[in-house]
């Protein structure tokens, strides 16, 4: 299926198509996860020009929590609200190495094993296996000896070097993104792929990252979900040249794209549509062009602070009613996309 020719197709009859697919698969059910985000640092000398979280070292605002102080707020967090996930990331922080990680996965686990761990991203990984003169799979294995199940898919913004060099210079390239998911993927961690669209790139460069995806998921199925995300100008240095987000309509027309092109050999069996960077309207409507996941509860999340303030979404009862107005029927899910037992709220 070429991906181009998806992605010019009149959005009404793609959505209609994706629409069809997704309802074969899933029905009416839109599934979510009860999960907080722990953002172990701010500090980060990748300084990508689109990310407001990003401190250098010394600014007043800089931090870097100890391993002590991280798993107390995973702890206080499950007691108020019971959660299946806590995704762990922050900047590339030269003072934090692999032990930090082992020693953070390892006590939350010892405390609350019930917690699923979905850690770092391979931006991470290639910092770490450079600091500690170590291979991908070398640092990927400790990792998950540690406590670590699965990897979500930061960095990853668009799959096209020309892009990644214009937005982001300081980070590896496209090639490096996907031998370290395909390192995972041999390892057992599933992982997802994310997108961040409407900055420089344009349509090509959405068939492109979509592409690569889908070769690499034919060749080891490691992917669960594919996740599509707008870029927000509002507070970095990428928003002086862009100044104007893209509009539901892009999200819509990727989402599609994304369901019909992740089918057969390529399978990818989650579109997720997240309220946070989409806003809640929009992820709603993507449910309708083949999204099925709505995300995650998200609590303690920093990077999207702005998003977040324009969007209170506090609980999982919350979600729930942002699927139910949308005309799905939720479903609590764990880390697995599996259906999960309800938790506080």
């Amino acid at each position: 299926m070429d991906v181009g020719e998806l992605l010019g197709r009149d959005l009404w009859e793609l959505g209609m198509e994706a629409w069809r697919l997704r309802t074969k698969l899933y029905g009416r059910t839109a599934t979510y996860i009860s999960s907080m985000v722990l953002n172990y640092t701010n500090i980060c000398v990748v300084e990508c020009d689109f990310c407001p979280f990003w401190r250098a070292r010394g600014d007043g605002d800089a931090y870097a929590l100890s391993v002590g102080d991280a798993v107390k707020r995973v702890l206080a967090v499950d007691a108020e609200h019971g959660l299946s996930q806590v995704l762990i990331q922050g900047g590339i922080n030269p003072e934090i190495g692999i032990e930090y990680f082992e020693e953070l996965f390892r006590a939350i686990k010892a405390k609350a094993p019930h917690i699923a761990i979905h850690a770092l991203s391979p931006l991470e990984v290639d910092y770490l296996s450079r600091r500690e003169r170590m291979t991908w799979r070398e640092v990927l294995e400790r990792l998950r000896e540690a406590g670590m199940d699965s990897m979500p898919g930061g960095g990853g913004e668009i799959l096209v070097d020309r892009v990644r060099k214009e937005i982001s210079p300081k980070k590896i390239g496209a090639e490096v993104w996907l031998r370290i998911m395909e390192e995972a993927h041999g390892l057992g961690i599933p992982t997802s792929a994310t997108m961040m669209y409407g900055h420089v790139e344009g349509p090509e460069d959405w068939a492109e990252h979509i592409r690569k995806i889908a070769e690499l998921q034919r060749k080891t199925h490691g992917f669960l979900a594919f996740i599509a995300w707008n870029y927000e100008p509002e507070g970095n240095r990428l928003g002086a040249k862009v100044r104007y987000p893209r509009t539901s309509v892009t999200l819509l027309r990727i989402v599609a794209a994304a369901r019909l092109a992740f089918t057969g050999e390529s399978f990818i069996p989650h579109i997720q549509s997240s309220w946070l960077t989409n806003g809640p309207e929009s992820a709603e409507l993507a449910m309708y062009f083949g999204a099925d996941d709505f995300g995650g509860t998200l609590y303690e999340e920093k990077v999207l602070e702005g998003q977040r303030r324009r969007s209170p979404i506090a609980t999982r009862k919350d979600v729930e009613e942002l699927i139910r107005r949308a005309g799905f029927q939720p479903v609590e899910r764990d880390n697995w996309y599996r259906p999960a037992r309800p938790g506080r709220g």
